[in-house]
């Protein structure tokens, strides 16, 4: 006996004690560590599947679409922007106007430098040119000066067009696409602010924040710029093939050649892109989830001395990520190197063909050859850069795809419904509740396992129900079915006799009052977190406060009493406080039917009797669903429900459960120690006792 340092110095057993739990604890972070690289892995053998669902049973693998980038896509991208029709036309219009006023100043040029060059070498008693125009050769000096003035006037109002609508397709294009970004961001948001609760179980935050940010990012920043390059590529490598075709129609050959090895080329290095995209795109979403994870437990993180395993993990998925990348990058470079050796080959080919040309052929003329090799060296590098910007394009459409997908999702109810289809203003009156054969999962599938299997069963008008089960019994999935959290595959849940699948969420919702397990505030002041919509003055919410005893709390150890600044999730309270302020706004709400989701989990047992003793004096005239955590929260309840994998197996007053020698209530009463099991067994013929004479009474007074 004596000190850890004494001990540590003197005893070798002890020391070695304490050498062996270091290994152990460093062991099962090495475990931990292994276990979750394993996780983040994609394409996981069969044996690891079954690890992963033990560890995380809720949440769903992201999904990698295969193959190329469909067309839809495309067209609801244009539908987005400006509309598909009128998006097709503009582009079409503005793009082709440009090309063919740009081609139109070349061959003015053109025209313009042969009658110049023509006019210099008549004059200058040179017999190296052709007879092109008489009129040209018998202009005086004024009149070639009024000419070349035209010439020059017509050429500058030909390169203001260019420059106007040269503006107008950048603005059309930008427009269109940071618009159409716009749109579909607002649409993705809408969508998963209406989303069942099962989607936020299975699937983490920092996959919902990659598409909010990265691939958000990449719609306003990168595909307009991708999709400008490919429309002006597209557009000019149409106009460079009919002029060069119009001028030397042999240049044609050698184009086709190098376009079919370009486009095979392309075929080849698109496949391997987009895939590698969308692959870098999953890999990303682990990188913010843990990031989010990381963020939010920190304090646990640091007091665990865990800041070495949540840094491994995290080079771990960032590796994971930037494998993708590098070969992302990777595959850009293959490309550009086969590219280049192709131009190479096309540029050899075409200027011999043009010096071939020039020999055998007079006709051809100098204007002619520099305008071809012009447009013919040009179009290689327009084939070489639009199929690499097309490529590009299409890897990033790859973001629009998965915000597309998010932009499809399953939605809940309609918050609303008509007036003659909503529920009278007093509703709920009594509090009535029916289960009849409910039954519901995780998912919408039919053959996923029942979270809720055929539950019928009645609660009267303020009845407090205790509901009690393992792990995974169901409980909490019964209070989510009450807020309709999740679709029923079968039954129906009738409160006072109205359906509540004829009504709106809103209705629905407003009438009933919860307390969670994890309570949760809002970013703001201490009044908006109890009165968010400003229903009730600021003495009823002194007295809901002095009713769960923080008004003192409130008015000496805040500044601002009420209008204190609540930080973010409430980490200026503990969480006895935070379930209390929960606690205090089901008191302002004064609901018919309020719901206890193991709210005095994690709270002292002080806090548990003050949150009870509340609850009683409250709410007596109430209906209460109490799920439990200690037995002893529910154990004076009116009826105790006892699930068991989503099934109801008893139902009836605890005192009769636990006479029972053979129930399932009285085998988790036996579980919790000898001397604990007395103790509720008394709780429970005295609540039974007390019950008894108040019905007693009851009835007495209803005969006089």
């Amino acid at each position: 006996m004596g000190t850890y340092n004494k001990l540590l110095a003197t005893s070798t057993s002890f020391s070695r004690l304490i050498d062996d739990i270091h290994q152990n604890q460093e062991e099962k972070q090495q475990e931990f560590i292994a276990r979750s690289r394993r996780q983040s892995m994609l394409g996981t053998q069969s044996s690891e599947k079954d690890e992963e669902e033990m560890l995380s049973p809720v949440e769903n693998d992201e999904l990698i679409k295969e193959g190329s980038v469909k067309w839809t896509v495309y067209t609801d991208y244009l539908r987005a922007g400006i509309g598909l029709f009128l998006g097709f036309l503009l582009a079409i219009g503005v793009f082709s106007a440009h090309q063919g006023v740009s081609i139109f100043s070349n061959w003015w040029l053109a025209k313009w430098s042969d009658e110049e060059t023509y006019r210099y070498y008549t004059f200058n008693n040179c017999t190296t040119m052709n007879a092109m125009n008489n009129e040209i050769l018998n202009m005086t000096d004024a009149e070639w000066n009024k000419h070349r003035n035209q010439r020059f006037i017509i050429y500058c109002a030909i390169l203001f067009v260019v420059a106007l609508i040269t503006l107008l397709r950048v603005v059309a294009t930008k427009f269109m696409c940071l618009n159409a970004g716009r749109v579909l961001h607002d649409k993705m948001l809408q969508r998963i602010i209406r989303c069942p609760i099962n989607f936020f179980d299975m699937n983490p935050l920092g996959r919902i924040f990659n598409r909010f940010t990265k691939d958000v990012m990449i719609m306003d920043d990168s595909l307009p710029s991708y999709f400008f390059d490919c429309l002006q590529g597209f557009f000019q490598i149409l106009g460079t093939v009919a002029l060069v075709g119009w001028l030397n129609p042999w240049s044609l050959i050698p184009t086709a050649i190098a376009a079919a090895c370009l486009l095979f080329v392309r075929y080849r290095f698109a496949q391997c892109s987009r895939d590698l995209k969308r692959l870098e795109g999953v890999t990303r979403s682990p990188v913010y989830s843990h990031l989010v994870s990381t963020t939010k437990g920190l304090k646990i993180i640091r007091s665990y001395h865990a800041e070495y395993l949540s840094s491994e993990i995290f080079f771990h998925h960032l590796d994971v990520n930037t494998r993708a990348n590098y070969l992302l990058i990777t595959v850009n470079r293959w490309s550009a190197f086969r590219f280049d050796w192709i131009a190479l080959g096309f540029i050899a080919l075409v200027t011999m063909l043009a010096v071939i040309l020039r020999m055998t052929r007079n006709s051809f003329s100098s204007a002619d050859i520099a305008l071809t090799l012009s447009y013919s060296l040009n179009l290689m590098s327009l084939l070489q850069w639009t199929i690499k910007q097309s490529v590009n394009l299409e890897t990033q459409m790859t973001a629009v795809e998965r915000v597309l997908e998010y932009c499809n999702l399953e939605q809940e109810p309609p918050a609303e419904v008509p007036v003659d289809q909503r529920p009278p203003s007093d509703w709920p009156r009594h509090g009535r509740i029916v289960f009849d054969d409910v039954s519901m999962s995780q998912t919408f599938d039919t053959k996923a396992p029942l979270i809720l299997s055929h539950l019928s069963f009645t609660i009267e008008a303020a009845e407090k129900i205790g509901i009690v089960g393992r792990t995974g019994a169901g409980k909490s999935s019964l209070i989510q079915t009450l807020f309709r959290m999740n679709t029923l595959l079968d039954g129906e849940i009738k409160i006072d006799d109205i359906n509540i699948a004829t009504i709106g969420l809103n209705d629905l919702r407003r009438q009933i009052s919860i307390i969670p397990q994890n309570p949760f505030l809002f970013t703001g002041t201490m009044r908006s977190n109890l009165d968010q919509f400003d229903e009730f003055a600021d003495t009823e919410i002194w007295d809901a406060l002095e009713q769960v005893q923080l008004k003192k709390f409130v008015a000496e150890n805040l500044q601002d009493g009420l209008h204190s600044i609540m930080t973010e999730s409430g980490s200026n309270l503990s969480v006895g406080q935070k379930q209390l302020m929960c606690l205090a706004r089901a008191i302002l709400r004064k609901s018919k039917i309020l719901l206890v989701d193991e709210a005095t989990a994690n709270v002292d047992m002080a806090t548990d009797k003050l949150i009870q003793m509340a609850i009683r004096s409250n709410f007596k005239d109430c209906t209460v669903l109490t799920v439990a955590h200690r037995l002893r929260t529910i154990i004076d309840s009116d009826r105790v429900m006892v699930l068991q994998n989503g099934k109801l197996l008893e139902f009836d007053r605890p005192y009769h459960l636990i006479r029972n020698p053979y129930s399932h209530f009285t085998s988790l009463v036996e579980q919790t120690g000898s001397g604990e099991a007395e103790h509720l067994r008394n709780m429970a013929e005295n609540s039974f006792s007390d019950d008894i004479e108040i019905e007693t009474i009851d009835s007495d007074t209803t005969h006089l």
